[in-house]
């Protein structure tokens, strides 16, 4: 509890400063609710149209596509080939989109994140590793 006690300051800036970074990604005049509503439907009509561009390029073959409000994770790829993508993906950059769903769809082979996935998302997207760190950038709504 000292411990605590004494990183109290720290923690109550850093709250704080993660309060204020949502708030200036919400568009004025909107709730956190309305831009998040928003959020989903452009995430409807973009992502699943991405993920089947891309999976047609690369000689993937996905099943459907969810869009989730996830508060941990940018996507996951589920046991039975479908795609799940958050709908926060929508407020970062088309490339860093790519990235996650070139990731997931590289699950579709290899359900881990082992050598044999690393490498095939190698093969997929070349500078994966820059990208996955920029992403780190991101905060979930």
């Amino acid at each position: 509890m000292s411990f605590l006690e004494s990183r109290k300051d720290w923690a109550m800036k850093a709250a704080s400063r993660q309060k204020a970074r949502y708030k200036d990604d919400i568009p004025d005049g909107m709730t956190r609710e309305e831009y998040v509503e928003s959020l989903r439907r452009s995430a409807r009509e973009t992502l699943p149209t991405r993920v089947s561009e891309l999976a047609s390029r690369f000689g993937f073959v996905s099943g459907k596509v969810f869009i989730k409000h996830n508060r941990s994770s940018w996507g996951s790829c589920g046991p039975t080939g479908n795609i799940n993508l958050n709908l926060n993906l929508m407020r970062v950059p088309a490339e860093l989109r790519d990235y996650v769903i070139l990731h997931e769809l590289c699950h579709l082979t290899h359900r881990n994140h082992g050598p044999l996935f690393h490498g095939l998302l190698e093969s997929v997207c070349p500078d994966h590793r820059e990208k996955q760190r920029r992403l780190r950038g991101w905060n979930l709504l």
